[in-house]
């Protein structure tokens, strides 16, 4: 955190320090959808599948420093609330639909390149709180325990001060295991993949 902070400073000091640069701040807000795959499983006479993906959504405020004509870097504080769906069948009853929102405090780091006004962008994301929550906790719970390091990547458009931005987050390590509590009981579960895709819309000031 304390390197992360240095960064946003030396940035922040280089846009004030050369005229020639372009700094500015902004927020963006959209909506996002889960990627989410693991292998259905049964654990205590309780089958637990993946349900239908879930509509979610985020905010961030933003800090771009262009560098030159074609190349910025950008710094975020994002608040994103994501939803997860999953299917519980007990004993002798009917399958149960369970939603599980993971909420997320990321601070964004991006590169990207600018054609025009479109803006091609990469760069990590790193997690510093997070918490999930079950709308059926008595019967389901999931915790995303993977990398607190995430890669994002996508493409923006730029309409003057307005801007869309498309992404993508993901987890190196999402690939490992999550941890599912079933009726109370807790079961290590293998992930296939944990992605984030997302619609925004910004404006800068």
């Amino acid at each position: 955190m304390k390197r992360l902070t240095a960064i946003i400073i030396l940035l922040a000091a280089t846009a004030v320090s050369s005229p020639a640069q372009i700094f500015r701040v902004g927020v963006r807000a959209g909506a996002n959808i889960s990627d989410y795959s693991f292998s259905d499983f049964t654990f205590n006479g309780v089958a637990i599948s993946h349900g239908k993906p879930k509509a979610g959504f985020e905010t961030a405020l933003v800090a771009r420093l262009t560098i030159i004509t074609m190349l910025h870097v950008q710094a975020e504080f994002e608040y994103s609330r994501t939803g997860y769906g999953f299917t519980y069948v007990g004993d002798g009853e009917p399958g149960r639909s369970i939603k599980v929102h993971a909420n997320r405090m990321e601070i964004p780091l991006e590169l990207g390149v600018n054609i025009g006004p479109v803006r091609l962008f990469t760069g990590v994301a790193f997690r510093v709180a997070h918490n999930e929550k079950s709308n059926a906790p008595s019967l389901l719970k999931v915790e995303f325990n993977g990398s607190n390091t995430g890669i994002m990547g996508g493409v923006g458009l730029n309409i003057r001060r307005l801007f869309i931005d498309a992404r993508i987050t993901g987890y190196p390590r999402s690939p490992g295991k999550n941890t599912f509590i079933i009726d109370g009981d807790r079961r290590r579960v293998s992930v296939g993949r944990n992605l984030r895709w997302s619609l925004s819309v910004g404006v800068m000031f």
